[in-house]
Formats: C-alpha cells, sequence, structure tokens
C-alpha cells in the first residue's frame, strides 16, 4: 500500500483540524474543509478533492433522502466513514421516524461512533456502526490543584439549534441558588443570554486557553438531555476536576434538573468547607485509562488504513 494515502475531512472544525494534524503526522496526505451544508456552490468547489481522496471522512452526517451525503454516496465508489458524535444522532433518528432515512448512506458508508450509546441508537434506526473513540487531548502530567476558592465551570453552547438539548433553566438558576460560589459559563457571551447576570457569574464567550480555566475550576457542570463523549467532561476529568453531567461515567456525578444538581453542589461545597474535597483521582484515572491519546491515534490510524487497504 503507497505510504501517503489520500484522505479529505469534512465536517465540525474543532474536530476537522484536529484529526487534519493527527493524520499528517501518521503519514496521511490529509485535508480538512469546512463541510459545505447544502451550498451546491461549495459541493462543486470540493469535487476535484472528493475524486482525488481515497478516503473521505465526514466528521458528523445527516441521513436524510437528498441530502448531500446521500448524493456523495450515490457516485462516489470508494470508501466513506461517517463518525457519528452525538446531536447529528438525534436529528438522524428524527429524519428515521418521518421515514426519509436514505438506505444508501446507512448501508454504504462506514458507521463509527465516539461514544457507546450512539452505536445503540443508530441500530434502532437499522444502522450498523462500531464505538470508536476520537483521540481526546487529555492531560497526561501532573494534575493541578484545585484552586482554593469554590469555583463553577458551566457550558452553554451559543447556537439556539444546539441549546435545545441543554438544560438552560437549571445552569442559568445555579449562579443565583449560590451567590458566593463563582461561575463561568462559555462559550455563550453575555449578550447572547437573558440578563441581567448575577454578580457570580461571568460569561466570557469563546475562551482560546481552556487549560488555564480548568486550572481555576473545581466542578464542571454540564446538563444535557442528548450527549456524545464529551471532550471537557474528559478534559476535566483528566486534570482532576469533579464533573457532574446526565451521562453515568466513571468519576462522575450523575445528576439532571435542578434539585439534584444543586444537590450534588452542595455536597461538593460541604466536602470543602470541611477539607475534605480533594483532586476528582477517579476521575483521573478513568479518563488516563480509557482515553490514553495515543492508543486512540494509533487505532484511529490502523481502522483508517484498513478501509482504504
Amino acid at each position: 500500500m503507497p505510504s501517503r494515502r489520500r484522505v479529505l475531512i469534512l465536517g465540525l472544525p474543532y474536530f476537522g483540524r484536529m484529526l487534519e494534524e493527527i493524520l499528517r503526522e501518521r503519514g496521511w496526505e490529509a485535508t480538512f474543509v469546512p463541510h459545505p451544508g447544502r451550498d451546491i456552490r461549495g459541493w462543486l468547489r470540493l469535487l476535484p478533492l472528493v475524486a482525488r481522496a481515497d478516503l473521505v471522512y465526514l466528521v458528523s452526517s445527516r441521513i436524510d433522502r437528498g441530502c448531500p451525503q446521500d448524493w456523495l454516496l450515490r457516485v462516489r465508489r470508494r470508501p466513506v466513514v461517517i463518525h457519528w458524535n452525538g446531536t447529528d444522532v438525534l436529528i438522524a433518528a428524527d429524519e428515521h421516524r418521518r421515514g426519509n432515512a436514505s438506505r444508501r448512506i446507512a448501508e454504504r458508508a462506514i458507521h463509527w461512533c465516539d461514544a457507546p450509546w450512539l452505536v445503540d441508537e443508530l441500530a434502532a434506526m437499522g444502522v450498523r456502526g462500531e464505538h470508536v473513540p476520537l483521540p481526546i487531548p487529555v492531560l497526561s502530567g501532573e494534575a493541578p490543584p484545585l484552586p482554593s476558592r469554590f469555583r463553577a465551570l458551566l457550558y452553554l453552547p451559543v447556537d439556539a439549534f444546539d441549546r435545545e438539548v441543554f438544560d438552560m433553566e437549571t445552569l442559568l438558576r445555579l449562579p443565583g441558588e449560590f451567590p458566593h460560589v463563582d461561575f463561568t459559563l462559555i462559550p455563550s457571551p453575555a449578550e447572547s443570554l437573558p440578563g441581567p447576570l448575577p454578580p457570580n457569574l461571568q460569561a466570557p464567550g469563546w475562551v482560546t486557553d481552556m487549560d488555564a480555566l480548568y486550572r481555576e475550576t473545581t466542578v464542571l457542570v454540564r446538563l444535557t438531555s442528548h450527549d456524545g463523549t464529551s471532550f471537557m467532561v474528559l478534559e476535566a476529568l483528566s486534570r482532576g476536576r469533579h464533573v457532574i453531567w446526565t451521562y453515568p461515567t466513571t468519576g462522575v456525578i450523575q445528576a439532571s434538573g435542578f434539585e439534584a444538581v444543586s444537590a450534588a453542589l452542595r455536597e461538593l461545597i460541604a466536602r470543602q468547607e470541611a477539607g475534605r474535597l480533594g483532586l476528582n483521582d477517579e476521575g483521573r484515572r478513568y479518563a488516563l485509562d480509557q482515553f490514553d491519546r495515543a492508543r486512540l491515534i494509533e487505532e484511529l490510524d490502523r481502522r483508517l488504513r484498513a478501509v482504504v487497504a
């Protein structure tokens, strides 16, 4: 097999650029292009890259009949991999319930999921998938100590569609319930939130230095009705931070709804005030053991080379 295979990566910029860099380091001729959506001219500009690629790698997809992915698989005979990661599976499930799912996408693409529960959700639509974790950049070095002052980090996306799976009401009620706790909400800027914001809630918008923010965080609160494997959850766990999330995960406090989440926060605050709140060692071990980045990169590279072999 030639040492430099061509892979065209389409989809979400955060994941796509990360995969482009990883695969180039592994000897691939990797090119990432943000997904053009339903822009016909955008797809026409992509045709030369699609034709040259040994593999088209879609990070997130649609499944409805007549969507661009459906047309791509209508004309392309070489491999197409779809890596599902969360909300895209919800959209696909809606199309399946309406009887509008493309059998061509279901049967001709290779389907990977970044979380095991997404495999089951695809299976309910008649789509056979495998759990293939994405190589999350967890912190493998020494975990920084928890901050001396209790600080909570909240996540709420900016886009109204993405917000639909987040418990925005609970997230925005928490600062008022805990006036002596500092809260930071990202990536939604203050002007995108119903105001006025309480004085203990900061909403700086997009943050580039997440490591610095994690160092000033005691607990990450992520409240969703549907999710994939959360990079933020694992990044926080790898730094020994505590995490409240709606999905059951080793080292995570599983909670949903205002009362349960408030109770979980009160317990953590009480432990800190009593001098008994240390690093989340269980969560850190889980993140480092299950999401060892070098191992996941090796596995992803092996799988992709097997697809094009």
